[in-house]
């Protein structure tokens, strides 16, 4: 998935991710009403997952006076294509971006596919090293995508993207191809889940491709979720092995599991053979951390993730990808505290969507910087220094459960996925939430955005190189 040659991309599928307030952006310049089209260049850098490549959209060149040609119709001069070329910077692609006057998914008229595949295919892969993109606005807000690959000698070849995604901070707005990923046949298993939300929501949601980090007590449960809401694409991410220390929280795995030596995620995929709901269903068990070039590759393949980790270190590194690669991140905790008899003194969770727009974990208070530099240094898994702790430091790593509280846990992090792909706060809620088993509260934050002093915004949507961020073994 490098360069632009179609041979380097067999088996890849495509896909586009900018935020929302580059989308209102765009949406400004590009909507100029029923007659009349306009373009813009803007830049990308590539997000490259294990079968997906994603161009996340950075920055609009935006045209000025006698860069292009208003004619109802529009085409760019060669000035401003010049312009981009020469500022363009190293390792960014450029993408080509104009508007119809119609709604929807948008096909390529004849002047269309000169624009892009032979005015631009060869002179912009050629300077770049990034083939062309190609984006089209229809009235209703939808996009259409397309990369142009080289297939010989002045022969560039369009390949359609499956999706266009824009993490906003309301919801994950994703355009689907009407042919490469249609909305799923209705289905006798799924007529009560449509009674609640509509036909409309539970198309978009069936076709999120949805990861799970972490098929642990919370995990598993959430994978059952998935099945029984007709998820079409799921991917499982974890290297853990079932223990017998595992069987009273982790659904649907057995004593035979044990003797077996199992994964979590191969018990999870085989549940979901049986259980799921979906038309078409397809399930990916990776048995990696996501802490590894194949778990973090896996994770870029998806459009949302469920953090079912405990451990700072992976938390911290799904914060990233929910910014830098603008796939949101539902996360959720769960902290139990215990009297030196081993009864409940206080017992909580907390659940929250950190995306584009919306507070990190580390400005929720979710995550805490000093632990993720801990980790990192070994010395949660040092016992002398575990042994020195302060109480309150070692409660907070002691990870206490009981399969009550996953269940509590599950379906929030379940109702928060819902609402960030359809929209519906009324379903997800209307920010992060904390509950208290004690007395029974649950409090709601609104959303809020992050401090202006933190390192996470400024890589948003920058497609943020992760290897730095990666354990040095495949067995983390």
């Amino acid at each position: 998935m490098n360069g632009y040659q179609e041979s380097d991309f067999a088996g890849v599928t495509f896909s586009v991710a900018f935020t929302g307030e580059l989308d209102r952006q765009l949406a400004a310049h590009l909507d100029k009403g029923l007659y009349q089209e306009d373009l813009a260049f803007a830049y990308w850098k590539p997000s490259r997952g294990t079968k997906r490549y994603t161009a996340i959209l950075m920055q609009v060149v935006m045209p000025v006076e006698g860069d292009r040609v208003l004619q109802g119709n529009v085409a760019f001069t060669a000035d401003y294509l010049g312009r981009v070329q020469r500022e363009c910077p190293e390792g960014y692609g450029i993408a080509l971006l104009h508007s119809h006057p119609v709604p929807g998914w948008q096909d390529m008229s004849d002047d269309d596919e000169f624009a892009e595949g032979v005015r631009l295919g060869g002179s912009v892969a050629n300077s770049s090293g990034h083939p062309v993109l190609g984006l089209t606005r229809g009235t209703d807000g939808s996009w259409s995508a397309r990369f142009w690959l080289r297939a010989g000698p002045r022969k560039y070849v369009r390949h359609d993207c499956e999706t266009v995604r824009v993490a906003a901070v309301e919801a994950l707005r994703i355009t689907h191809h009407p042919a490469l990923c249609p909305p799923p046949a209705e289905q006798p298993t799924q007529v009560a889940t449509v009674s609640v939300w509509g036909a409309a929501a539970q198309a978009d949601l069936a076709r999120t491709r949805v990861g799970i980090v972490g098929l642990g007590s919370v995990g598993g449960i959430i994978a059952e979720a998935l099945n029984r809401l007709g998820i079409e694409n799921v991917t499982y991410i974890d290297h853990d092995i079932v223990e017998a220390r595992n069987l009273d929280r982790t659904l649907n795995a057995r004593p035979k599991d044990v003797d077996e030596h199992l994964t979590k995620v191969a018990i999870a995929k085989r549940a979901a053979e049986v259980s799921h709901t979906a038309g078409v269903f397809h399930a990916e068990a990776v048995p990696a951390s996501i802490l590894t070039p194949e778990g973090l590759a896996a994770a870029l393949d998806c459009d949302v993730l469920l953090s079912c980790v405990d451990r700072p270190w992976p938390r911290a590194l799904l914060n990233l990808i929910a910014y830098g690669h603008l796939i949101p991140v539902v996360d959720g905790g769960i902290l139990a505290r215990t009297d030196k008899n081993g009864r409940p003194l206080h017992v909580d969770w907390r659940i929250h969507t950190v995306t584009a727009g919306r507070a990190c974990l580390y400005c929720l208070g979710a995550l805490l910087r000093s632990d993720v530099a801990l980790e990192r240094a070994g010395k949660l898994d040092d016992p002398d220094y575990f042994a020195n702790l302060p109480e309150a430091d070692r409660e907070r790593y002691a990870r206490r459960n009981v399969f009550p509280f996953s269940l509590a846990v599950a379906g929030h992090q379940t109702l928060q996925l819902v609402g960030i792909v359809t929209g519906m706060p009324r379903v997800g809620g209307k920010g992060p939430q904390h509950y208290s088993v004690y007395p029974g509260e649950m409090r709601v934050n609104d959303v809020t955005a992050c401090d202006p002093a933190c390192e996470i915004q400024p890589i948003t949507g920058t497609a943020l190189a992760l290897d730095d961020w990666l354990k040095a073994t495949e067995s983390a």
